[in-house]
């Protein structure tokens, strides 16, 4: 850097001073020119009136004088033929002028240049003068040429030229020392300066510090230094903002696509990806890449030309339901996102779709559930109520309408017992110790009659004891072990098996019957959803509800449910708690 600025603080120095010569080489010249100039007009009237009244050749030398005087004078006729003249030089020497010259004088009255008088001669400032004479020239005048030497080859005047050249040989050394010496004291801090800005550029903004023997420049290398403290700590803010926003839209459990004013989307997060299963980056493509719902894609593009917020819609995407809304980009909140016009947000909604099939088909089953009893009951009692039947009729329809209550009451109990389950997840819980195999004795004991009459043996294996709510585990090892009973075989066997450790509790209720078909197993804990009849072997009906309801215990209790069936063979239900 020192060798670049020296170069051209030397260079600009030479040429400042070498265009002073040439001014002054100029202004000699010009002075030398006007002055000589001026000497030739204040003796031209003279000559002239002379050279007007001369009658003959000998006047006209007469007039214009003999020998080397400080100024030539020259008489030409009108064809350009010098006449006379104050030179001793001989005429072959003289650049006398052509006719069209002279006439173009006459034109004019006089004419002034720059030139050579001889070929071999000095250069002179001479001026042409047209003066009437008809005596000494036929054509009625004769052109006067009045001339002073410039000097140009004049010994002194070359001197002073290069006494210039010598002067601006020297000025330049001594400015190149000076400059040399105040550059390698002062270029030091420029350096330090670049050297800071070049720390900028490449994102370092750490403070130098340096003294330089100017104040103003230790001002520049001091503000410098403020800059780099605000900047840095403006970067870090932002890049603690980033990373926050970042994080957050990263991490939400909603798809955000942002979208310009050309429905083009500008920005997602790895939520979309999810939904959407694609590895393909979406930035730049249209919204109906990803949004296939032309109900939904009107709604956004309704909402986007009001400017209004809305709830566009539900997608389906892989089985699972997607809610889709659209919010406006305004001014006041995202002041520098010119470029995204709105936001689309994707929700996943599919538990709440599900939950609301689930009521509806709860709802629909559990009004069919109770019309076939109630049918039932409503049909008897009428023909007891119009007297028809008698004897054996009547207690056969006695008999129907009482089982057909009980049908009607079970089921309900059991919808009691959901919607108690259900509501218990928002209520506090009664914890305490639960003896889980006295529950399995008590089980066993009341099932007992039931097991008998088909021949189904019932066994209880090992201890255990868990933290929760006994009613909820003794409707849970009910429910398991009177399935067991019902679906099983004659003469078939049903196994409690417990056991504990620190961190758990297993309960397993296995049994021989006639197992369950792979294609019910993903649905056998659906509320109302029943296995084909043909595989009951008893005379008791299902009503669908026996297994939500231990899947609702299993999940309120914290727990793990696992099924193990092959048809013909039996089944195995193991239930897990964490302690």
């Amino acid at each position: 850097m020192n060798k670049r600025i020296l170069r051209k603080i030397f260079l600009a120095t030479a040429l400042v001073l070498l265009l002073s010569v040439v001014v002054c080489f100029l202004v000699i010249y010009g002075i030398t020119y006007f002055a000589k100039l001026s000497a030739i007009e204040r003796n031209i009237p003279a000559y002239n009136e002379r050279i007007k009244t001369a009658r003959s050749i000998e006047e006209l030398q007469e007039a214009v004088g003999d020998g080397e005087g400080l100024m030539y004078v020259g008489v030409m006729s009108s064809d350009g033929t010098l006449v006379v003249s104050n030179s001793t030089l001989s005429e072959d020497n003289i650049a006398v002028k052509d006719k069209e010259f002279t006439a173009e004088v006459r034109k004019k009255g006089s004419q002034t240049r720059l030139e050579r008088m001889y070929s071999d001669g000095e250069t002179m400032v001479i001026v042409y003068v047209s003066i009437e004479n008809a005596s000494i020239d036929n054509g009625g005048y004769v052109v006067v040429a009045y001339g002073m030497d410039m000097n140009f080859n004049d010994t002194y005047f070359w001197l002073a030229v290069g006494g210039c050249i010598v002067c601006w040989i020297v000025v330049a050394i001594i400015t190149y020392a000076i400059f040399t010496n105040y550059v390698k004291n002062e270029v030091v801090s420029l350096e330090k300066i670049q050297i800071m800005l070049e720390n900028f550029n490449k994102g370092n903004y750490k403070p130098v510090s340096y003294e330089a023997k100017y104040s103003e420049i230790n001002n520049i290398v001091d503000n410098i230094n403020i800059a780099a403290e605000k900047i840095s700590n403006t970067m870090s803010d932002l890049k603690y903002e980033q990373s926050k926003t970042k994080f957050i839209i990263e991490n939400v459990a909603q798809g955000i696509i942002a979208l310009n004013g050309q429905n083009t989307i500008i920005l997602s997060n790895d939520v979309v990806a999810e939904i959407f299963h694609t590895s393909v980056n979406i930035v730049g493509v249209k919204a109906e890449y990803l949004i296939k719902d032309r109900k939904v894609l009107s709604e956004i593009e309704k909402a986007v030309a009001k400017g209004e917020n809305v709830t566009a819609g539900e997608i389906e995407v892989n089985d699972k339901y997607y809610r889709v809304d659209c919010r406006i980009v305004k001014d006041e909140i995202f002041e520098g996102l010119k470029d995204i016009g709105y936001f689309l947000l994707i929700t996943d909604v599919t538990s709440e779709a599900n939950m609301a099939k689930v009521r509806s088909e709860f709802f629909f089953n559990a009004s069919h559930e109770l019309k076939s009893p109630l049918t039932a009951i409503m049909g008897f009692s009428e023909l007891m109520v119009e007297g028809g039947l008698s004897g054996e009729n009547l207690t056969k329809c006695a008999k129907d309408i009482h089982e057909s209550s009980k049908r009607m009451k079970s089921l309900i109990d059991k919808m009691i017992t959901l919607g108690k389950l259900d509501s218990a997840k928002y209520a506090e819980k009664t914890v305490e110790d639960v003896d889980v195999r006295k529950i399995a004795d008590d089980v066993v004991k009341r099932l007992q009659i039931i097991a008998d009459s088909i021949g189904v043996v019932m066994s209880v294996e090992g201890e255990a004891t868990i933290k929760g709510d006994a009613n909820q585990i003794y409707t849970l090892v009910s429910n398991l072990v009177s399935n067991a009973i019902k679906y099983n075989k004659e003469n078939g066997l049903v196994r409690i098996l417990l056991s504990e450790s620190e961190t758990e509790v297993t309960l397993s209720v296995e049994d021989t019957g006639i197992g369950i078909p792979k294609k019910d197993l993903p649905r056998i804990f659906e509320r109302f959803y029943r296995v084909s009849s043909a595989h009951s072997k008893t005379s008791l009906d299902s009503n669908g509800l026996g297994l939500a309801i231990v899947k609702q215990i299993v999940y309120d209790c914290n727990g793990q449910i696992d099924v193990e069936s092959e048809v013909g063979q039996g089944s195995k239900f193991t239930i897990t708690f964490k302690r």
